[in-house]
């Protein structure tokens, strides 16, 4: 969708007018744009491998056998090594920045539940809903409570999450007096 400016420039809900017939792409929306009930699919997923496990399980020193010892994992009810945890939240959260690239922050976690395991060789995909909006003490943003739910390839719901993340007002966005 697209509308035209004061100016008569062409408008577009992911660019900034930066000049004539000049735009800069903008990700995520402000504050004001979220409401509760709205749900975004985020792309595109990411196929998570064992090296990914591997990695994260040696930068959190977890010691977890079943993440990394695949003979160990092959003799417990998972049969193979277990995707870490920390790894599949970091991803999905990751997933959802185009949307929510206006956050200032995460400032409380609800909760955060693993309902299903993944695997080397699974993709993932985050999508999120619009729990709720409402003011705060911070003038610069409106909280957003989210719901980011990681489904996998074969549209399993393997973890749900609960948040809520401070954005930044239309106006308030730093990057913006910067021309960013």
């Amino acid at each position: 969708m697209t509308r035209e400016s004061e100016t008569g420039d062409m408008m577009f809900p992911a660019y900034v007018p930066v000049g004539k017939d000049r735009y800069r792409e903008r990700f995520g929306l402000d504050f004001e744009d979220f409401r509760a009930g709205q749900h975004f699919r985020h792309r595109p997923g990411y196929t998570i491998t064992q090296q990914d496990n591997i990695d994260d399980c040696m930068d959190t020193l977890n010691q977890a056998m079943l993440h990394y010892d695949a003979r160990y994992a092959a003799q417990t009810e998972f049969s193979s090594p277990l995707m870490v945890t920390t790894a599949m939240i970091q991803r999905l959260i990751g997933m959802t920045w185009k949307t929510f690239n206006r956050r200032k922050a995460i400032v409380r976690w609800d909760h955060i539940t693993m309902k299903a395991p993944i695997f080397a060789g699974d993709t993932l995909y985050s999508e999120s809903r619009i729990m709720d909006t409402s003011q705060c003490d911070d003038a610069q943003c409106g909280k957003v409570t989210v719901m980011t739910y990681g489904i996998n390839q074969k549209d399993i719901v393997f973890c749900e999450m609960q948040y809520d993340s401070l954005i930044y007002r239309k106006e308030s966005l730093p990057f913006s007096e910067n021309n960013y």
